[in-house]
């Protein structure tokens, strides 16, 4: 794929990223892969399928949604349970169902620097139960992290574990991620890809600590951001999703997956499934070639995930594209000519 090649190495000296991981799956076989760059500049070491990286939001369908599948195929939770089954004290949550936390249509607002005021794990997950909703319920769609951390907090009372242990035993341990967890242990950091220009680390360099200010002060797990993984590992993944869900998931269970679920007010389903933007979602990352049936999801460290399931085909882009600048406007530029070099080699590979 020299025309993919290309631009990547372009985007390497352009500073725009240090390193990228890339991969193409056509009917769960590997068609294309490809590693870029060395993903920490002041050292040697080349990028491979086993550098992990701050997956920042594909926690959200990787972890949180699938966990929320599981928990539907388990007997758990139903997509109409409310909010203030977890959390009856939440009076103003009134009518906020689960579908409408998955879904980004819950009414809470895109983002609040909850890390300012709140220095622990419970402290920011009451913090973003006390944040006023923007609109009722089912009105109109706001991708939310917000909504996310409650997504989080509430599979956690579901299940009276951690959401870290949750992913490690219900997810990793089945699918073989053997590379990806919340909170890489200090024999992993070695191989983890830093980050930088973190609002609340400013000047440092991190390695092994999430990127995301507020999955960093609720110890770096969280149904928005935490998780870390491999090209590798998420091969893995993609291979479930494009199998039906084998061997973790349902293949209806896949289906809420793929296909979108978000109601607002009287439109046909739209802009989000269960866990991943849907076309005419502006923030679905399907460069100008994929189709809209794509569905998928990004990540603020320079991450993405697309699939198409009609075809069977995956797209996985990794990047630490973080450690030069939280600026996207280049990043942006770069990752759309990424997935168009990707898109038209689909045919060929």
């Amino acid at each position: 794929m020299p025309s993919v090649e290309s631009v990547i190495q372009e985007a390497i000296e352009q500073k725009i990223f240090p390193s990228a991981a890339c991969a193409v799956l056509l009917g769960g076989r590997v068609k294309y892969q490809g590693l870029f760059g060395t993903p920490d500049p002041e050292r040697r070491e080349q990028t491979s399928a086993t550098t992990i990286y701050d997956l920042a939001s594909l926690t959200t369908p990787i972890s949180t949604t699938t966990l929320a599948l599981l928990a539907l195929e388990e007997g758990k939770l139903t997509l109409e349970t409310p909010l203030t089954r977890f959390f009856p004290e939440a009076k103003h949550h009134a009518g906020v169902l689960v579908k409408h936390l998955l879904t980004h249509t819950a009414g809470l607002p895109a983002w609040r620097a909850l890390y300012k005021n709140a220095e622990t794990r419970e402290s920011v997950i009451r913090a973003a139960l006390e944040t006023p909703r923007t609109r009722p319920p089912a009105q109109g769609y706001t991708y939310s992290d917000l909504g996310y951390i409650l997504m989080g907090a509430i599979l956690e009372r579901v299940y009276d574990q951690s959401q870290a242990e949750l992913f490690q035993t219900k997810i990793a341990e089945p699918l073989g991620l053997s590379s990806t967890c919340y909170c890489p242990p200090p024999e992993w950091h070695e191989r983890v890809a830093p980050t930088r220009n973190s609002e609340n680390r400013p000047d440092h360099t991190i390695r092994g600590e999430v990127h995301d200010e507020n999955a960093y002060a609720m110890g770096g797990v969280a149904g928005h951001a935490g998780l870390f993984g491999t090209l590798e590992d998420l091969i893995r993944y993609a291979r479930m999703v494009l199998s039906g869900g084998r061997p973790l998931l349902s293949y209806y269970a896949v289906q809420l997956l793929l296909t979108p679920q978000a109601q607002v007010g009287n439109q046909t389903p739209s802009m989000h499934t269960l866990g991943l933007f849907a076309h005419p979602n502006p923030m679905l990352p399907r460069g100008d070639l994929f189709p809209t049936r794509c569905v998928g999801h990004s990540g603020f460290t320079g991450t993405v995930m697309l699939f198409d399931p009609h075809i069977e085909m995956a797209v996985i882009l990794l990047t630490n594209h973080v450690y030069y600048s939280r600026e996207k406007d280049a990043y942006l530029d770069y990752r759309r000519r990424i997935l168009n070099a990707l898109a038209a080699q689909v045919g060929e590979v």
